[in-house]
Order: structure tokens, then C-alpha cells, then sequence
């Protein structure tokens, strides 16, 4: 076993058991001998919950991330080809192949007793938009040992720094898939004959790299121009939400503040029963004393009342 072969097993158990098995693995190589080993086992970073869906899919249903991959290099040759028509077909299907991708997802880690939370299912959705746009990002989700999703701007290479467990050059090395079988968008095609070509005007010639650059630029229009309807369709969902949780805080507030009142309310009314029974207790002491002196002459006017009434018999 080496730090691949360990990595490339621990990215694919459940969340729950990456630790424990983490530990089991390097407990492992440490029996073996392999100290070294056993270390950099125990240094491997559990994966986020976006990227363990990701490395499921590429053990579990390898096929999802290959048909990812595949429409990737077609979308990427119809760009750089500068084929408008083509690439704006592929675009049209992008959203269809990326919740394709995503359900799978989910209802893997759903099968796996993890069901994936809305962020990590977002997480998963950009990691798979990425491996569209960029072929090392590509190859990094085949490798199956994600730690952090993968994001694109659609303009530069994306950031693959750290991203692969155990990683290696070769990871990030683009493969070549096999031919996708489904239908792809039809091409117009024109033969020219040798004395067409011959006689095409060279300020033809010249343009015809201008043309490809702004059919690039037009289909990174389109693709931004669909990354932002569904950029504000989320804004405006997520406002609304804001605004009701708002109101829901304005509620409160005023909850709140009629409950400190009612408090304070209490408070005066809870001080001023404490002055009151401070009183009453002083009264009631007092008329408790009151009382023993006037229990104690009583009883010695009594006293002395029998003395007289004895004295009294006697003389009689």
C-alpha cells in the first residue's frame, strides 16, 4: 500500500468513517514498518461534502463523471474552434447534463445514508461546471480523491492547488475520453474547389483569426449571459427569503419589547410588595412586642388580684 492507494480509498468511505478509517490505515502502515507512510496518512485533510460526492461518483458510477468529462471536450473543441452554432447547441444542453451530474450526486450519497445539504449539492454543481470549462479540472475530479470543490471563472485555468489528496503532475494531466455517443450538434460543411480557394481574397484570409476570436468572445458572452440569469434568478430567491425572515425579526422585536415592559412593569410592582412587606414585618414585630408586655401585665395584675381576693377570704 502506498499514500495513492490509501487516499484513493479513504476519499471514497462516508463522512461519518473518514477519521476512524483514517486512523485504521495509518495504524496499518505503522505495523508494516512504514512510519513515513503512516504519517502522511494521518496528515490527509477529510474532504469537503461537495467533493466526497464527486470522488463517489467517480469510484461508485464512474460512468456520470466520464459522460462529464466527454461533453467537456466537446464543448471546449466547438469553443476553440470557434464554432458559434455548435457551441451554442452544447451550451443550450449544459444545464440539462450538469443536473444530470448533480442528481446522480445526490441521490448516490442519498443511497450511501449521507444526503448531501443544499451547499454541498451547489459545491458539487460548480466542481462539475468546472471540469466542463477546464480540462484539469477534468482530470481532477476522474482521480476520485477531491478535498475541496473546484470553481471557474469560464476565463482562466482553475485553481487545482491543493485540491488533490496524494496528488501528482499526471493527476492534472488531461485524458482522452471515449468518443461520445450521443448525437452532436450537425456542422454545415462546403467543399471548395482549387480554383475557389485560389481565388478567395486574402483580406479574407486575414480576418478569418478575427472571426474565430469573436466567436470565442460570443459564446463566453452567451455563457456569462446564462452564468448571470441563473446568478439573479438565485439573488431575487434569496432576497425574498431575506425579506420574510426580516419580518419575522420585526415580530420579534416587537415581542421582545413588550416582554421588557411587562419585566419592568413587574419589577416596580415586585419592588414596591418588598417595601410594603418590609413594613408590615416592622408593624408585626412591633405589635408582637406590644403584645408580650401587655401579656406580662396582665398576667402580674392577675397575680396580684388573686392576692387580694385570698386576703379578702381570710379576713371574712
Amino acid at each position: 500500500m502506498d499514500l495513492s492507494d490509501a487516499a484513493q480509498e479513504l476519499y471514497a468511505v462516508l463522512p461519518r468513517d473518514f477519521t476512524a478509517r483514517r486512523t485504521a490505515l495509518a495504524r496499518e502502515a505503522k505495523d508494516s514498518g512504514n512510519k513515513d507512510l503512516a504519517k502522511e496518512i494521518t496528515a490527509l485533510p477529510k474532504p469537503a461534502a461537495g467533493a466526497w460526492a464527486i470522488n463517489i461518483l467517480a469510484v461508485n458510477k464512474p460512468e456520470v463523471i466520464d459522460g462529464v468529462v466527454r461533453f467537456g471536450v466537446a464543448l471546449r473543441h466547438a469553443q476553440e474552434e470557434g464554432d458559434a452554432e455548435a457551441f451554442r447547441e452544447l451550451g443550450q444542453r449544459r444545464q440539462a447534463e450538469l443536473a444530470t451530474a448533480v442528481k446522480a450526486a445526490k441521490d448516490l450519497a442519498g443511497e450511501l445514508g449521507a444526503g448531501l445539504s443544499a451547499a454541498a449539492a451547489a459545491d458539487v454543481e460548480q466542481t462539475i461546471r468546472a471540469a466542463m470549462s477546464d480540462a484539469g479540472a477534468a482530470a481532477a475530479v476522474v482521480t476520485g480523491r477531491l478535498v475541496r470543490g473546484l470553481s471557474s471563472s469560464g476565463f482562466e485555468a482553475v485553481d487545482l492547488s491543493g485540491a488533490i489528496a496524494a496528488g501528482s503532475p499526471e493527476d492534472t494531466v488531461p485524458r482522452q475520453p471515449e468518443p461520445d455517443p450521443r448525437p452532436q450538434p450537425a456542422r454545415k460543411s462546403a467543399r471548395q474547389t482549387p480554383e475557389k480557394a485560389k481565388a478567395k481574397a486574402p483580406e479574407e484570409a486575414a480576418t478569418s483569426l478575427a472571426e474565430r476570436r469573436a466567436a470565442k468572445r460570443q459564446a463566453a458572452l452567451t455563457e456569462a449571459t446564462a452564468d448571470y440569469e441563473t446568478a439573479d434568478k438565485e439573488a431575487r430567491g434569496a432576497e425574498e427569503t431575506a425579506n420574510g425572515t426580516w419580518e419575522a425579526v420585526k415580530a420579534l422585536e416587537r415581542r421582545r419589547k413588550e416582554v421588557r415592559s411587562n419585566l419592568e412593569d413587574a419589577k416596580k410592582r415586585l419592588a414596591s410588595l418588598e417595601a410594603e412587606l418590609i413594613g408590615i414585618t416592622r408593624d408585626a414585630e412591633a405589635a408582637e412586642s406590644t403584645n408580650k408586655q401587655a401579656v406580662r401585665t396582665a398576667t402580674q395584675k392577675r397575680r396580684a388580684a388573686d392576692q387580694a381576693k385570698r386576703r379578702l377570704e381570710r379576713l371574712g
